[in-house]
């Protein structure tokens, strides 16, 4: 172990030598990189998919382009889609000019009045996407029998969302569109490698322990979670509410290490895992990982040169982010494992770390990854993917099983987002646990089991998410919080 923690330092010694002995000679000091990250899908090149593309669209009829924000309204045009026959085809070719919106919604589809479920958000600001419906599908949405009972179709495009061109595919042109869409859907899944066990090979006991009771708990009961505040007079202003008000405490308390309040943070981390329970980190910061929650929004990176190894960029990407190991090493040494959850609603696109797009996000994640467990030997981290509740396309923001221990998206609308559940799932390798890691009103029992979403875990936010009744009733919380599908703090097995 301790050969272990010497590594880095050892590295850098040798480095620093070599340096001094072959910099007189030209030679160029060797630059940390992370290990090269598995295939996560067996996607096709873009020049590849875009030529294809427009080379079948080419053979149909443009009906619309337009600009940023514009949307399309038929109005009293429909000879065109009156006309065409059920088996046809619409294409619709969108874009996003915006690239602060990552993660949002940008476009909007209604048929006859009808809104349509499109799925339109920003996850690569820089390409154009396609989306495509046959003539019987539309027909099936809005309940209708022929073409010529049509009246009318609307595009809304907002957040940057723009129309880049509307289609008429026919016959044969609209068969070969399918299968190229077939195509790329399949390119583009996930590659699943997950066998049921921690990322980290090295992980240390208690990390391996807390994470096969997780994955026991699951579909079986639900840990209760709560955010603490740290400006409300004392930092266990919500649990001493929840304790006044229930008798119990949570199973999970939720830190965050913005501010830089590190050494709080550890201390407060280490002291409820040996009260007999689960620590939760995330991190509300700037690119710099010196500050908070305002930075955390308004802060961005230049890409291109902070994921390049040898640029004066990425070397201070490494530096920030390297501001938390000592304490999470301190953990370590302490034996506490953490579910550490770093860029949290990651698909959101108000935080810098979605501001680059998915692309850019996978490089990110997988840095910090290698960073602390290759790297610096970090071995007590449970790493928590956070989605945001946007929805839509999650599997393009996915890093790789290597990379992942539990997975989960956030919600602060009422019950139990079954939807929301349903689409994590879709993504999840089978087996990995599933977590609802921030919440506003916690769902109930019946909620969960009604929308089949068995969260693993909830994580009230902190405050006025808990404290006002018009979010959680005392009586909600009383009969959630002594319930026995709910796990509260009393109730965990002894996993030191």
């Amino acid at each position: 172990m301790m050969m272990k923690r010497l590594l880095p330092l050892l590295v850098a010694l040798v480095l620093c030598l070599g340096c001094l002995s072959g910099c007189a000679a030209g030679e160029t000091e060797q630059v940390w990189s992370p290990k090269e990250a598995p295939a996560i899908r067996n996607s096709l090149s873009e020049e590849e998919v875009v030529a294809e593309r427009n080379a079948i669209l080419a053979k149909g009829t443009l009906i619309y382009s337009g600009k940023t924000n514009q949307g399309f309204n038929s109005g009293s045009n429909m000879t065109w889609l009156k006309e065409a026959a059920p088996e046809d085809a619409v294409a619709l070719l969108w874009a996003c000019d915006d690239v602060t919106h990552g993660g949002w919604g940008v476009l909007g589809l209604s048929i006859n009045g009808v809104q349509q479920e499109i799925v339109a958000v920003s996850d690569h600001p820089e390409k154009e996407r396609l989306n495509l419906y046959t003539i019987a599908q539309l027909m099936e949405s809005v309940n209708i029998q022929t073409p010529a009972d049509f009246k009318g179709m609307v595009l809304g495009a907002w957040n940057g969302g723009r129309v880049a061109g509307l289609y008429l595919l026919k016959g044969e042109a609209a068969a070969e569109m399918a299968a190229h869409v077939a195509k790329v859907e399949a390119s583009e899944a996930v590659i699943h490698t997950y066998k049921g066990e921690l990322s980290n090979e090295n992980a240390i006991p208690a990390a391996k322990t807390l994470y096969a009771y997780l994955k026991s708990a699951w579909k079986t009961g639900c840990l209760t979670g709560q955010m603490e505040s740290t400006w409300m007079g004392s930092p266990d202003y919500e649990m001493l509410y929840l304790q006044k008000h229930t008798g119990k405490l949570p199973a999970i308390r939720g830190l965050d290490f913005m501010h830089n309040d590190f050494r709080g943070v550890a201390g407060r981390a280490q002291q409820w895992w040996e009260q007999g329970g689960i620590p939760h980190i995330c991190w509300h910061t700037g690119s710099d990982f010196a500050s908070g929650y305002n930075e955390s929004k308004d802060h961005n990176l230049n890409w291109e040169t902070a994921l390049t190894p040898g640029t004066a960029d990425y070397d201070k990407l490494l530096k920030a982010m390297d501001r938390a190991v000592p304490y999470l090493q301190q953990l370590e040494d302490a034996g506490v494992p953490v579910l550490w959850r770093p860029f949290h609603e990651l698909d959101g696109g108000w935080f810098w770390w979605s501001k680059g797009g998915s692309e850019s996000f996978v490089k990110l994640w997988q840095l910090m990854y290698s960073r602390y467990t290759d790297y610096w030997g970090l071995d007590n981290l449970i790493w928590l993917l956070g989605y945001s509740g946007n929805g839509g396309n999650m599997a393009a923001w996915y890093p790789g099983d290597d990379y992942v221990d539990l997975i989960g998206a956030d919600s602060y609308t009422a019950g139990a987002n079954g939807s929301l559940y349903a689409e994590v799932a879709a993504l999840a390798p089978e087996g990995m646990p599933i977590v609802f890691h921030e919440c506003g009103t916690i769902p109930t029992e019946a909620e969960m089991k009604e929308a089949n979403a068995p969260w693993l875990m909830f994580m009230t936010w902190h405050t006025d998410w808990l404290t006002n009744t018009a979010n959680n009733t005392v009586e909600s919380l009383n009969t959630i919080y002594n319930s026995e599908y709910f796990i509260t703090l009393d109730e965990l097995p002894a996993l030191r």
